[in-house]
Order: C-alpha cells, then structure tokens, then sequence
C-alpha cells in the first residue's frame, strides 16, 4: 500500500476505525466513504477493504474484477486476511457464496449458518460462519464487473448491514473500477500501437536495404577486391622467396584495413536491420547523424550526390533509439535524392543542419538541392500510402514523422519551394 493510502487510514484514530455500538448505517458509510474519498486505483481499493473490515469487525474482507477468460474466475483487487493485506490472487466462485453474487447480480447477508450451505468452502476458509457480498456494476452500462465480499468465522447480526448503504459503496467501486479499465485498455491500445509502428518501421528498413543492395554490392566489392589483391602480392612475394618485412608489412596493413572497412559495412547494417525492442538512451547527436550518413554513403556516391553535416560546436545528448532515428533520417535524405535526379539545374548537395534549440529539444534540418515541392503535392505529404513516385509505398515521410513523435519530437516540412527542407526535433536527454 502506498504512503497516500497509509496517511489516509492513519488520519483517524484507532476508537473511529472500531464502532461503537451506538454507530448506525449512516457512521459506516461516512466512515468508509471519507476515508477512500481522496484515493484512486490500488489506493482506493486496499483502503476500502481495510475500512470495510475493521469497521464490521469481520476477519475477511475483498474487492474483485471480474477476468473474461476463463469464466467464472475474478482477480482480487485488495485483500484483507485477519489484520493485514495479503497478495492478490485469482479464484473460481463457483461453490462459493461469490458465486451467489455474481451469478445473481444480488445484495447477498447470510449472518449465520455458512457451515450448512457451503459446507467445502466454509472448512476451507477456517470455518467460515457468516458473509456479506454485493455485485459491482459498471457505471456505463450496469455490467457486472467485480464484487464486494465480507466474510467472519462467527455470526455477524449488525444493523448496519443494509443493503442500500452496500450499494452505495459499491456504486463508487464501480466507478473506480471502470476508470482503471478504461486506463488500462487506452495503455493497451497505445503499446499496440506501439508495437505495429515498430513493425511497419522494421519491414520499412527491410524495403531500403533492398534499395540500397546495388550501391552496398560496389561498396563492398571494393574493399573485398583490395584484400584479394594484397593477398596475392603477398604470395607472389613468398613465391620468389625474398620477401622484405616491410613489403609484406604493407600488404598486410592494406588487407587489415580493407577488411576492417568490410568489417565496419556489415557490422551497421546488421545493426540498422535488427528487430529488437526500442530502447531510448541518451547518445550524442551528431555520432547518430555520422553513423546515418556513412550509412548511406554509398547510395549517394552511387548517385554522385555530396553530403555535408555541419553541426553546432555544442551539440547536447538526446534521448532517442539507435535504430529508428537513423532511419527518419536515411528516409529524408532518401526523398532528397530523388529530389536532386528529378530537378532540372541541381544542385548536387545535400546539406544537414544540427542545432541546440531554446526549449530543450536539438533540432535537424534536411536541405536538398532540388526544385521544390508543388503545394498540391505538399499538402498530402504526411499522409499514408500517398507518394509522388512510381516505385514508392508512400509510407516514408508518415512513417518517419510517427518514428519521430514515438521519440517525443515533431517532424515537419520547412520550406516546400527549393532548396527543399525538412526538419524534424528530439528531446534533449535530461541529467
């Protein structure tokens, strides 16, 4: 129980937790309600449990939900065992007086005589004497969704057990209760959410370094190319049999480094193609921006386009995933490529802007060399499976503006008329 729920039992004392003998129906209600009043979720449920006992002075008290599957079963919310909480757990009512609850929909008060009608449970639970139990609706449609139970190894007759003071607690319960449902399933729907963007943005990067194979195959070609060569030369050297340590020292340091470029090619593209779970972490945005670009290096020397990353000299950290922004950035530069090829007069450039902004976000900006964006083009821009090219999916720019909003930033078009700029703002990682 959390301290909020603790302050709130603790505000009165012990003589106004145990009645009187004087005390009516309308001191239990007051009682419970002023107690639970300022308390939501977890809070509210183990408060009412705990009032609702020690105020009945019963050994057992419970609020539920009911689970969909499997039927019949329900999860307890808050559960008070003879003076103190114990875990949550889940049971099946049925053979229970749980079930009379539930299955009815009714008010259910047996003061005595549990032995008799539930023989099984009674033992079970310690030789249960007496219960109390109401249904819990929802609010906005009266389903039933959890229940309320009491439940003491001797028999209770105490006048304050009305079945209208009950359903008054249990109107409130039902009404904390949907709200927790209706929390939970928005945090559902939302990591849902979540996990098919991740999706789309896995199958999206598959579909680039498809794109990407021609100008990576000569990538990689070429240093492959370099060690076979060294290699050769070394052997010719071996061959004639007076090889000179600083010869082969050469054609080894060549193939060395030949193969660590190799190396270095395979190592970020295993990384930019992993499925993996997002992970935000604080990195330095300008090493992210490096690593993107010599990414895509290839396909821009390929197309005998130019890069140019020109950073501020105190760029801060950003919290963003490894993977994901270099993706919205390689889409970007991507979409300025064919920008360029398209334009009449281009200008051959790509040029990339980093910058700290006032509001604790580092902004990027992505400029091409092209002609510009037509405004009936640009006012479908963001849209999905909206694109300007034949070959496209027209998910790139949608898909990178929720990537960037997943990361907390915004991403959006600048300057539609040429030179043609995209921007987009990341969070800046805080201490």
């Amino acid at each position: 129980m959390s301290t909020q729920a603790e302050e709130a039992l603790s505000a009165e004392t012990v003589t106004s937790i145990e009645p009187s003998a004087g005390q009516d129906k309308d001191d239990l209600l007051r009682l419970i309600l002023e107690a639970t009043a300022p308390l939501t979720g977890d809070d509210y449920f183990s408060s009412l449990v705990q009032r609702l006992a020690q105020s009945l002075q019963v050994d057992v008290a419970l609020v539920t939900e009911c689970l969909d599957y499997p039927e019949n079963h329900v999860r307890t919310l808050a559960f008070w065992h003879d003076d103190d909480f114990i875990e949550n757990l889940e049971f099946d009512v049925i053979g229970t007086p749980c079930e009379d609850v539930l299955g009815d929909g009714r008010f259910c008060y047996y003061p005595a005589g549990m032995g008799e009608r539930y023989p099984d449970w009674a033992a079970h639970e310690g030789g249960v004497e007496s219960f109390i139990g109401i249904p819990i609706h929802a609010p906005s449609s009266q389903r039933i969704i959890g229940h309320i139970a009491a439940y003491h190894r001797r028999a209770v007759c105490d006048e304050r057990v009305v079945e209208s003071v009950f359903r008054v607690i249990a109107a409130r319960a039902g009404a904390e209760l949907q709200r927790m449902q209706a929390e939970r399933a928005l945090r559902d729907a939302e990591e849902r959410s979540r996990q098919h963007l991740h999706e789309l943005a896995h199958l999206s990067r598959l579909h680039s370094m498809g794109e990407m194979a021609s100008a990576l195959t000569h990538e990689i070609k070429q240093p492959l190319t370099s060690i076979l060569c060294s290699c050769s030369a070394l052997l010719r050297v071996l061959e004639r049999g007076d090889a000179e340590p600083a010869l082969l020292r050469e054609n080894i340091e060549r193939a060395q480094r030949s193969a660590r470029n190799v190396n270095e090619i395979v190592r970020s593209l295993g990384q930019y193609a992993r499925k993996a779970e997002p992970e935000r972490e604080p990195m330095r945005l300008e090493g992210v921006l490096e690593r993107a670009i010599e990414l895509f290096r290839s396909e821009a020397r390929a197309n005998r386009i130019r890069i140019d990353l020109v950073t501020a000299t105190a760029l801060p950290l950003v919290d963003i995933d490894r993977v994901l922004v270099p993706q919205v950035l390689m889409n970007l530069l991507r979409n300025a490529v064919d920008a360029i090829n398209a334009a009449e007069a281009p200008d051959r450039t790509i040029r990339i802007h980093a910058y700290p902004r006032a509001d604790d976000h580092a902004i990027v900006e992505v400029r091409d060399g092209g002609d510009g964006i037509s405004g009936e083009i640009a006012a479908h821009l963001f849209e999905p499976f909206h694109s300007n090219k034949s070959d496209g999916m027209g998910i790139g720019l949608s898909l990178s503006r929720s990537l960037i909003a997943d990361q907390g930033g915004t991403l959006w078009l600048e300057r539609a008329a040429g030179p043609t700029t995209f921007a987009f703002t990341l969070p800046v990682a805080r201490p």
